[in-house]
């Protein structure tokens, strides 16, 4: 019988609408966790009265100033005493079998410290239409091995999503810096980072069944394309410095560089889009003096001669798109 205990953490901010949800999902678990974490970052809300009963079976911690999500899992986490971790954020849901199924994997594969699923990603609207859903009772499982896993997310680092994996704790704490889980100084790809370094090092279980829903809001901070982008830059400039990043393999650690160059050109793109063409052939001229490529020269020309080339469309009320079959 597993002797494994499951830790949830759960960041909030400006979150009392959706909380008592988020934490419902969790109390309706068929597998209830032995803890639930709820980390108020100094919200200009009341989320003790969103949670209002609910209090009674959740730790609660305020933080006295705001410190942002990776803060505020950094608290969940030191205040944690789970073997296996899961952080879901305020607005999200688990479907009730998540757990139970997640853990039944980790404990069956004892060299998979981490369980991902995929997951619907929905509007408001479209909720009451899936909440009721479910995991299957056998469920469609796969392993990757970190030389599948990083190209794909890489390619797509919203699969998997952080809010809806169950890590063992050994896992986090092999890329803990000074202590911490989440890199203080990374603003809006903190979970890009997290997931990263783990999925440099460790073996992979996913559940292909959907195990819960990403709640999607037309204003959210990730629709700043050129903030993402930065960040996204400064996440894998840090992530090369990790021991995850000295272990890998030479054709990932390339795949990081590559990523981290293709990155940078993006940013001079959306620049460009958006009509500061100066300052995108200033990000290119840098670029080119401290990595020169062709792809970055070739960029660095169609921009300073305003050559049309082909922008990438995005469509729908929010630029990640609902998902729902």
């Amino acid at each position: 019988m597993s002797t494994e205990t499951v830790s949830v953490i759960i960041p909030a901010y400006n979150s009392s609408s959706t909380i008592a949800e988020t934490v419902d999902s969790v109390l309706n678990q068929t597998r209830v966790p032995d803890e639930i974490i709820v980390v108020d970052d100094c919200g200009p809300d009341d989320v003790t009265a969103a949670l209002g009963e609910r209090m009674e079976r959740v730790k609660y911690i305020r933080h006295e100033v705001n410190k942002g999500v990776g803060g505020a899992r950094n608290t969940g986490f030191l205040a944690s005493t789970g073997s296996l971790i899961a952080f879901l954020d305020a607005d999200d849901v688990f479907f009730p079998q998540f757990i139970e199924v997640a853990a039944q994997i980790l404990n069956d594969e004892p060299d998979v410290p981490l369980c991902f699923g995929v997951f619907h990603s929905a509007y408001d609207h479209q909720f009451d239409a899936i909440k009721g859903r479910s995991i299957p009772v056998t469920p469609d499982v796969r392993f990757y091995k970190p030389e599948e896993i990083v190209p794909s997310y890489l390619h797509d680092a919203t699969s998997p999503l952080i809010n809806f994996g169950l890590v063992r704790r050994h896992a986090i704490e092999k890329i803990l810096k000074d202590g911490l889980v989440f890199d203080p100084t990374i603003k809006l790809t903190v979970d890009f980072n997290y997931l990263l370094e783990l999925f440099l090092q460790f073996n992979l279980a996913v559940i292909e069944n959907p195990c819960g829903i990403w709640r999607l809001r037309p204003d959210s901070m990730s629709q700043d394309q050129l903030a993402l982008w930065e960040s996204r830059v400064d996440s894998l400039k840090a992530v090369l410095e990790t021991p995850a990043a000295a272990s890998a393999s030479d054709a990932a650690r390339k795949l990081l560089i590559d990523n981290q160059h293709g990155s940078i050109r993006y940013c001079a793109k959306i620049l460009s889009w958006s009509g500061q063409r100066d300052q995108a052939i200033q990000v290119l001229l840098q670029e080119l003096r401290e990595y020169p490529s062709l792809k970055t020269l070739t960029l660095l020309t169609l921009v300073a001669f305003g050559i049309s080339y082909r922008k990438q469309d995005q469509s729908g009320e929010d630029w990640r798109g609902s998902i729902i079959k």
